[in-house]
């Protein structure tokens, strides 16, 4: 078996989220928990109303019904502990649900007979795991120590004053000291649970990791797939409306950025020697645009500087700025000499030798050759209804 080397892809991590298996620290969880039960404790437990009933008894001297006290203390009971277990669990569902990304691991609650296998738990005993466990619990018992050893040190007049406390503010101390303590371990714990948190992102992701085999058969079935490319084919095509096509095919070239823009170019002499902007897309619908026009024959050169020029000086359905004019005439130029040639055809018989010449070095550093650069067909005369014919 292949050695595990490779990152786990994006869709690895999706289908183990569906799972369950997603980077969990549990002991996030628990400290938030433990953080918002010590505040809360104090802010939503009133413990006074409890002192007050049994103080009303004891000065009344009376004897209640004891299946209506009985009610009365349950009702009490559920008044004071319901605001404090709700925010409780509020405080242990949202670091689980941030640290999962929102995902709902519906496949994780389906029963599977494979986890009661003896072996896995086997596996699971003597694994990295397994030994992360064992020295963070030995880290929490030495912050447990540091912690009362603090708390003492610090706190030994309030410990002290409980044994001659009033028994109305007895409660209310128990409360504040208990709060202090949890609020102080939590702050000792922070290194460790920094450290566990680590331990468990890197193992999350050993767990994950995929053989080369598994990477490229994965790529095969998600970029290779007929289907696949047949959906994303119309998924771009229903970004276009039937106008945008019909300018696409009207027009003389598409300058790609290569898939961030996408610049439609139009140009009749006849009517007006300048060149027009026909088509003017960014992102998704540049793809689609350029996608399209490689269907259609219309030539697409990937020109990044010049396709970027344009997009930023140019708006859609007006002529080409001066400062790109020479630029744009040049490509269109050579776009005539390909088309030219594959047909065998002299497009400037009355012009000299220098005056129909392809780019320059530096346009050709930009523009890509008439059999790579162009998306289409990779031959411009295949290019039907030409606007400027």
């Amino acid at each position: 078996m292949s050695e595990k080397t490779e990152k786990p892809t994006a869709k690895k991590l999706r289908d183990a989220a569906k799972k369950g298996q997603t980077f969990k620290s549990k002991d996030i969880t628990a400290v938030v928990v433990l953080a918002v039960a010590a505040v809360a404790t104090g802010a939503i437990v009133d413990l006074r109303r409890i002192a007050f009933e049994f103080a009303r008894v004891a000065m009344t001297g009376a004897t209640p019904d004891a299946a209506e006290y009985f009610k009365h203390w349950v009702r009490l009971f559920f008044m004071l502990i319901t605001p404090f277990v709700l925010v409780c669990a509020a405080a242990g569902a949202l670091p689980s649900l941030v640290q999962s990304r929102f995902t709902l691991a519906v496949e994780s609650i389906k029963f599977d007979l494979t986890a009661l296998d003896p072996m896995k738990g086997l596996k699971k005993l003597f694994s990295w795991r397994a030994a992360k466990e064992v020295v963070k619990a030995l880290l929490y018992l030495a912050v447990s120590a540091a912690a009362v050893w603090i708390f003492i040190g610090s706190a030994h007049r309030e410990i002290s004053q409980l044994f001659r406390a009033d028994p109305a503010l007895l409660g209310h101390m128990w409360v504040k000291l208990t709060g202090r303590f949890v609020l102080l371990f939590l702050v000792c714990a922070v290194p460790v649970l920094l450290m566990d948190a680590i331990v468990e992102y890197f193992l999350y992701y050993k767990d994950l990791r995929m053989d080369k085999h598994e990477v490229k058969q994965e790529h095969k079935e998600s970029e290779g797939n007929p289907e696949i490319k047949s959906k994303r084919r119309e998924v771009h095509m229903e970004l276009l409306s039937e106008a945008v096509k019909s300018n696409i095919e009207q027009s003389d070239v598409i300058l790609a950025n290569p898939t961030h823009i996408a610049i439609g170019i139009y140009m009749n002499a006849d009517v007006v020697p300048m060149p027009f902007v026909s088509v003017r897309e960014t992102n998704a619908r540049a793809l689609a645009v350029i996608r399209y026009a490689e269907e259609k024959g219309v030539p697409v050169v990937r020109d990044i500087p010049l396709a970027r020029a344009v997009y930023r000086r140019s708006r859609r359905f007006s002529f080409v700025s001066n400062d790109d004019f020479e630029a744009v005439m040049r490509v269109l130029i050579w776009l005539k000499q390909v088309e030219a040639s594959s047909t065998g055809t002299d497009i400037f018989p009355q012009a000299d030798e220098n005056s129909a010449h392809a780019p320059d070095s530096d346009r050709d550093e930009e523009l890509d050759p008439p059999t790579g650069g162009f998306g289409g067909r990779g031959d411009v005369g295949a290019k039907t209804d030409h606007p400027s014919e």
